[in-house]
Formats: structure tokens, C-alpha cells, sequence
């Protein structure tokens, strides 16, 4: 059909966007692949030649429509080696095993990642003070980290009375030395960002005795 190859070759689309929006016309390029999503079969289209169509290579199934879906059928194709790495920050960051993740810049206590899929550029990642923010962009990267940190700081603000109810693993005798050790008084209310602080201070006495406990907070601090 005249002009079909030329209407594709002006819609060519990053793999993230192509995931996310599934659209019928545009392709990414993965090394001398063109790849195509066909949603009305259910399949991912390889084509051979990064500056024409050529011609179709195989087209494989997507298992399902959910989570990193086209990841997952590329992986399959190039037949990738699926690994999550051995640092737990970085698996944190990766969270694909057919990702790769490189550090690009820090910048103060931030630390800004960007994820790519068989050297083909996927995603940023901004880590700061343990939370995480993607985007395609920098820029939307930080703004998912501002909306979590906001979230976070909102959930630290809420109120929490120290005492015995029906979700509580503290016995009486338990809370009130909780409350000894850690300089809180019985039946005050504190936010959990107070709670979290105290506990911090004697985190091997809290670890020690009261662990289990500190899920009533929801606060859970590292005991190893």
C-alpha cells in the first residue's frame, strides 16, 4: 500500500511509551529491530532493519496484559538472561531482572538512575532519603518522588494514642515498659514521626524486646 512504510517510519516511540500506550501506529527500535504491538492478536511484532520494515522476524504472544508485559516479551525474544542484582538498593531500583541500571548524577543527597533494556534507554529513577520516583523524564521522575515524599510526610503526621485496643501485640505490662524505655507517656498521643525518632534512639533495646510490637505503629525499623 503507498506510503503504509513511510506512515510508520514518522511514529517511532520510545519502549516505555510503546507499553504504556499501546499504540497501533508506532513501533520502537531495539539494535536492528523494529517492534510493533498488535493488541487485536495479543502479539509483539518483530521486524527486521532499523531503516526499513524488512521483513517480519517473529511475532511472540504477550502472556499477559499486566505489570512490565512488553519487558517481559522482548526478554523472551532476545532470549535475555532474567537477573535482579545482588545490592538490594539497586534490585530496588531495577525491580525487572531484564533492566539494567546505571547511575547518571548525584546531586546532594539525591541520586538519579536511569534504566535501560538491552542498552535501550527505558526510564529515570530519582532516589531520596529511601523513596523512589520514575518518569521518562527527569523532570517526571522528580515529580513522582515530590507526590511520595508528600505522601510519606503525611502519613508520618498522623496520630497515634499509646494505648492497649483490639489491633494491639502490646500487654499492659508490655506497653508500659515500652513507654519507660523510650521516655513516652501512657496514654499520650504522639505522631508516628515522634514514635519513629524515640524509637530510633534505642533501636537495639526496641529490636531486643519489642519488635513484634512495633507493627501496632506500623513502624518498622532495620533489626539486623
Amino acid at each position: 500500500m503507498p506510503g503504509w512504510n513511510h506512515r510508520f517510519m514518522e511514529q517511532e516511540t520510545s519502549l516505555n511509551n510503546l507499553q504504556t500506550n499501546q499504540s497501533a501506529n508506532a513501533f520502537a527500535v531495539v539494535e536492528d529491530y523494529r517492534i510493533l504491538v498488535d493488541s487485536a492478536q495479543a502479539v509483539v511484532h518483530f521486524y527486521e532493519g532499523r531503516g526499513e520494515w524488512g521483513r517480519l522476524v517473529r511475532s511472540v504472544p504477550i502472556e499477559k496484559w499486566s505489570g512490565d508485559w512488553l519487558i517481559r516479551t522482548i526478554g523472551r525474544f532476545f532470549r535475555l538472561n532474567y537477573q535482579l542484582t545482588d545490592d538490594k538498593v539497586i534490585a530496588s531500583i531495577q525491580r525487572n531482572g531484564y533492566l539494567t541500571v546505571q547511575i547518571k548524577h548525584r546531586i546532594g543527597g539525591a541520586i538519579l538512575y536511569q534504566r535501560a533494556l538491552k542498552n535501550e534507554f527505558w526510564d529515570y529513577c530519582v532516589s531520596f532519603r529511601g523513596e523512589l520516583g520514575f518518569g521518562v523524564t527527569v523532570h517526571a521522575a522528580i515529580t513522582d518522588l515530590r507526590g511520595k515524599l508528600a505522601a510519606r510526610t503525611n502519613v508520618e503526621q498522623v496520630e497515634i494514642t499509646l494505648k492497649l485496643g483490639s489491633s494491639s501485640r502490646f500487654t499492659q505490662q508490655q506497653l508500659d515498659a515500652f513507654c519507660e524505655a523510650n521516655g513516652l507517656m501512657l496514654g499520650s498521643r504522639y505522631t508516628r514521626q515522634h514514635l519513629r525518632q524515640a524509637i530510633l534512639r534505642q533501636r537495639k533495646m526496641n529490636c531486643e524486646q519489642f519488635r513484634t510490637q512495633l507493627a501496632y505503629f506500623d513502624i518498622r525499623i532495620n533489626c539486623k
